[in-house]
């Protein structure tokens, strides 16, 4: 059994394809690193030319204001709220001027904690969040606003708790960890998935070139099948390695961060909790190394009935790309979505908790989507070990 794993690992980390993957991978991390990260321009970001300009229109308001019987009562209600405004503003600008990050931290988190009362429960339409969540066709800014407001306000409030050195880079999530927590929520997890699916989907079939060596090997089909379901686990494991590269970089860049950054973490009716970034970096992970036996186990299933690498292509990506043809936003309160697995294809969302803000429920859970893909996992290699003890569907 060792020595066909030794063989099948040789095979494997040999095949030019799976070399090519490695090194797209490593030129994509590399060039994100060096071209894309730099220009990266956060929405909600340390302003000091924005907070001042702010602070100073409203003091100009509030030192010029005359409120009396026939007063507008838009002008009334700005009398009443700018002060406080104002107060945690200029908080701010001392504590930059200080260079007291701590006290920058607490003073931000009162302010978004602030805003978002002001705007989004007590606005009546007439205040508004950051113009950055207001772009183009995007019918969701103010709920988007009301989210990055109370995401800001959870994570400034878990700086003041933290014995981290803070900085700007870390203010505005630039640094390496930061930048992989962000990347976790978008594009990494379908980059290691679809990687996975690369490295798998030839990994029985690539026998038909050399049957008479692998015939002469004392193992059942079962056995074959399983080393080859480690190897690929394994290869797809050190996908990380090539993206780690890209990461290294913006730590020289940017700083590398701390596992001990809060992130937070969407939980329910607009209530968030800080978690160590250690934490979520793990769940990630494990989310993933699922994921990635899930895929396995579904393209070893395919290779013994269809035996095709392009129908293994394609059930495999049918089975990462289903969430796209039944999401809507705000879906899951009318219709159980969490118990599909491919819910959980954004890992960093299921983690963050974002994909329950976003579906609207509150059952997209990392425990959830440990159980729900695990199960399917073990579905999927039930039905494989029965079909592959059958004479009409032998590997060779």
């Amino acid at each position: 059994m060792w020595a066909y794993f030794k063989l099948e690992f040789f095979q494997f980390i040999s095949n030019k394809k799976n070399i090519a993957i490695y090194i797209i991978l490593l030129f994509f991390s590399c060039y994100f690193a060096i071209k894309i990260a730099p220009t990266y321009n956060p929405i909600e970001k340390v302003d000091v030319n924005e907070i001042e300009a702010r602070y100073e229109t409203r003091e100009e308001f509030l030192n010029n204001v005359v409120i009396n019987d026939g007063t507008h009562h838009l002008t009334r209600y700005a009398a009443a709220i700018f002060p406080k405004w104002n107060e945690y503003d200029k908080q701010r600008l001392d504590a930059i001027d200080q260079n007291n990050l701590k006290e920058y931290a607490e003073a931000t988190y009162k302010w978004y904690a602030y805003s978002d009362n002001m705007i989004f429960y007590r606005g009546g339409g007439v205040l508004y969040y950051n113009p950055g969540y207001y772009t183009f066709g995007n019918n969701y800014a103010t709920m988007d606003g009301h989210f990055g407001y109370l995401y800001n306000a959870s994570r400034y409030e878990g700086y003041t708790e933290v014995n981290s050195d803070l900085t700007i880079n870390i203010f505005e999530e630039r640094t390496a960890l930061q930048t992989l927590q962000r990347l976790l929520n978008s594009y990494i997890p379908l980059i290691l998935i679809v990687s996975c699916i690369l490295f798998t989907v030839d990994i029985v079939l690539k026998d038909r070139r050399h049957p008479t060596l692998l015939q002469g090997l004392p193992l059942s089909d079962w056995r074959k099948l399983m080393v080859k379901g480690a190897v690929s686990l394994i290869g797809s494991v050190l996908a990380i390695i090539p993206l780690s590269v890209g990461l290294f970089i913006i730590g020289v860049q940017n700083g590398f961060g701390d596992f001990g950054l809060p992130v937070p973490i969407y939980i329910a009716d607009d209530i968030f909790s800080n978690r160590m970034m250690w934490e979520y970096l793990i769940q990630n992970m494990l989310l993933i190394i699922f994921w990635f036996s899930l895929i396995i186990s579904l393209v070893l299933l395919a290779s013994v009935m269809l035996k095709n690498e392009f129908a293994n292509l394609l059930v495999a990506s049918v089975l990462v790309l289903a969430e796209l043809m039944c999401f809507t936003r705000g879906i899951g309160a009318i219709k159980d979505f969490h118990w599909y697995p491919t819910s959980y294809v954004q890992v960093g969302q299921i983690t963050s908790g974002y994909r329950n803000y976003l579906y609207a429920s509150e059952a997209l859970t990392f425990g959830n989507g440990l159980v729900i893909i695990g199960l399917c996992t073990c579905m999927f290699l039930f039905f494989t070990f029965l079909i592959s003890n059958r004479s009409k569907f032998k590997l060779l």
